[in-house]
């Protein structure tokens, strides 16, 4: 394989994704949880949204874990919580997205309470 060709591949794959997750959450809109879903809404929940954020939760894991030194350092100091804020911003936040929350909804409630899907 040409080396150019390899070095852009994942370039191209990267805008690829950020276009069609821009896409589609900019004309899901406040309508998101309104019918059923349709299939290009699943293709891009499948494909694109939990991927992303299992690699997120992945790589915010592996960043806990690296900084998790300097968030020792930092909790000495009163309130003592920089392991829980920490935890939750890199680790718990993206496995949330990932593994709990509904099909459909685009973001993460810390306290697990999303709204049902309407019939249209």
């Amino acid at each position: 394989m040409d080396t150019r060709l390899r070095m852009k591949t994942p370039r191209l794959i990267l805008l690829c994704l950020i276009f069609t997750t821009a896409q589609n959450a900019a004309a899901m809109g406040p309508n998101t949880l309104k019918g059923p879903m349709s299939f290009i809404e699943v293709l891009n929940e499948v494909l694109v949204m939990r991927p992303v954020g299992l690699v997120a939760t992945i790589v915010g894991t592996t960043l806990f874990l690296a900084t998790s030194p300097f968030t020792g350092i930092a909790s000495a100091a009163e309130p003592h919580d920089a392991f829980r804020k920490a935890g939750d911003a890199l680790v718990v936040g993206p496995a949330a997205f990932t593994f709990s929350r509904p099909f459909g909804v685009y973001g993460y409630n810390p306290k697990g309470v999303y709204p049902e899907r309407r019939p249209d």
